[in-house]
């Protein structure tokens, strides 16, 4: 991987772009998020391309259109380079609330999703043609209390 081409920032708004530019997950195309993202976008073939990169701070993020389960998927995901330790702080802005709200301004219906003794998985956000979940990340003390807000840690737009 090169050194930042784009900022976790850059990705975050322009992942935003993407989607509010598209009725559902086929309209994203090579050329619509190589227009989104403003770079070479690589192919595997017609259903998986994506781009990916490493950014400040010991993150990488990737976006990649693949066909999953028989239908079309786009996923957006920030990762600290193995072996290293990443500051949530680096890839949190926009943070989670902003971002959601910005899905909401665009006529999505949300809810959230709780697994395990209720535990937090991710916000859906629905409209017809298209289902974006966004997942969160906190960075939380060694006494499991929140030190920050939440974060995009993932995004799923199927």
């Amino acid at each position: 991987m090169t050194t930042s081409d784009i900022s976790a920032s850059q990705a975050l708004q322009r992942t935003l772009e993407l989607i509010r530019g598209s009725r559902s997950v086929a309209d994203i195309t090579p050329e619509t998020m190589q227009g989104a993202f403003g770079v070479q976008v690589k192919k595997v073939d017609p259903q998986q391309f994506g781009y990916g990169q490493r950014l400040p701070g010991n993150w990488a993020f990737s976006i990649m259109r693949q066909e999953v389960e028989g239908a079309g998927r786009m996923d957006l995901n920030f990762d600290p380079l193995p072996g290293t330790k990443a500051a949530l702080t680096d890839i949190c802005d926009p943070d989670f609330a902003h971002f959601t709200a910005e899905l909401e301004s665009m006529g999505f219906a949300r809810h959230s999703s709780h697994g395990e003794h209720n535990r937090w998985i991710y916000d859906a956000f629905e409209r017809p043609g298209m289902r974006v979940e966004v997942y969160p990340e906190v960075a939380r003390a060694d006494n499991g209390d929140a030190t920050g807000p939440a974060c995009v840690k993932m995004v799923l737009v199927r």
